[in-house]
């Protein structure tokens, strides 16, 4: 071969490489977003099958038992045993009592391949927490047990680039209705704007209706001001065929790149579910309305005012892209986000998904997550 063919024989590979190139980028992309597709779906189906089993559906704070307390004598348990530990005995300098409250991602191990995790959490004979080495810390929260909080394939993502838990990795978010601040939630109410156009006045216990979402807190336990005889709400059943607005115009989950880990309620450590004298000691994690649970802000359309870019799906999202979740910016950051172009993965409450472009009109939105908004929703507005 001359050397004018083989320079034209490098062109020509050159060329097809990089026709190539760009679709196989494409295909994983594509691949990565299939797969997410398929994991909340799988999120979606395990929600109605609980439904199904339970007559409710989770909350998105729930107690799943206590550790080191004897319900029946009301009196704290000794010694304490981890029967999980290599050497149960030695076991008992790094554990204290303390209350099992998590999120509605524990009560779905059953149906997401997990149920010795699942197991972990509902016997009371195992601890959730434990100070020994090799327990969670930094952002997944200090002091969990590791057979409680062991990351799952399912609760991941695999676009997910801010995944910065030690344990317990989370992509994942539950419709938890509308935003209603935490300094309101016990005796105070707050002003809505409703997506028909409306203003409403609601207490905690209203907003967790089934005309505002699906999930709703489950959890009796005290707010740190309010006086000893007084807890915080716990939402009435929400059901399935409370759903007035379809099923399949309803949103169950959806993707955030903020979220939590799966199995920790609120910003709570181990310090915060150890009590000493009574489980009521420890307090209700007032955010975990926020942090493993997406919330509609309202918005006052009568007066031509548009929503705050960060509260729209995806929004400020080359800034989002990189922020963690804080006790500040919680509530801001309870809206769908994902590193997909241009939108999200969401399971809605009729097992199937969706794709929702981050361009939806912000009301069509807010309609999807109200169960009885009783708004009409084409199938061209998403």
């Amino acid at each position: 071969m001359t050397l004018l063919e083989v320079a034209v024989v490098l062109i020509c590979i050159v060329i097809v490489m990089a026709l190539l190139l760009p679709g196989i980028g494409d295909g994983r992309i594509h691949a990565r977003r299939n797969q997410c597709s398929t994991q909340i779906k799988n999120l979606g189906l395990a929600a109605i099958q609980y439904s199904v089993a339970k007559d409710e559906l989770p909350g998105w704070a729930m107690e799943f038992g206590h550790f080191g307390w004897d319900p029946e004598t009301e009196t704290v348990l000794s010694p304490l045993v981890d029967p999980s530990a290599d050497s149960p005995e030695a076991s008992s300098q790094n554990l204290s009592p303390h209350r099992k409250i998590g999120t509605w991602a524990v009560a779905l191990l059953p149906w997401l391949d997990a149920q010795p995790t699942f197991e972990h959490w509902t016997e009371d004979r195992y601890p959730i927490l434990t100070r020994a080495d090799g327990a969670t810390s930094g952002f997944s929260g200090q002091g969990f047990h590791p057979l409680a909080a062991p990351n799952l394939a399912i609760m991941q993502c695999p676009t997910d680039p801010t995944q910065s838990e030690d344990d317990g990795r989370n992509s994942y978010v539950a419709n938890a209705g509308v935003f209603f601040p935490p300094r309101d939630m016990i005796a105070g109410q707050h002003a809505i704007f409703h997506p028909d156009g409306t203003t409403k006045t609601v207490s905690f216990a209203e907003s967790m209706s089934n005309e505002f979402g699906a999930f709703g807190n489950q959890v009796s336990a005290r707010l740190e001001s309010s006086a000893k005889d007084e807890h915080v709400p716990i939402a009435k059943p929400i059901r399935l065929d409370d759903f007035r607005d379809g099923a399949g115009n309803t949103v169950l989950f959806s993707e955030s790149l903020h979220a939590l880990s799966w199995h920790r309620s609120g910003f709570v450590n181990d310090e915060d579910l150890i009590f000493k004298n009574h489980p009521d000691e420890v307090f209700y994690p007032e955010l975990s309305r926020f942090t493993n649970a997406m919330v509609w802000h309202g918005v006052d359309w009568s007066n031509g005012k548009k929503p705050r870019e960060l509260h729209r799906i995806n929004g400020e999202h080359e800034l989002t892209m990189h922020m963690q979740m804080s006790r500040t910016n919680a509530a801001d950051l309870a809206r769908p986000s994902s590193a997909h172009t241009d939108g999200v993965n969401a399971a809605m409450a009729d097992g199937g998904t969706r794709f929702i472009s981050d361009s939806i009109d912000h009301r069509v939105w807010q309609s999807l997550m109200t169960p009885r908004g009783r708004e009409p929703i084409s199938e061209d507005a998403m």
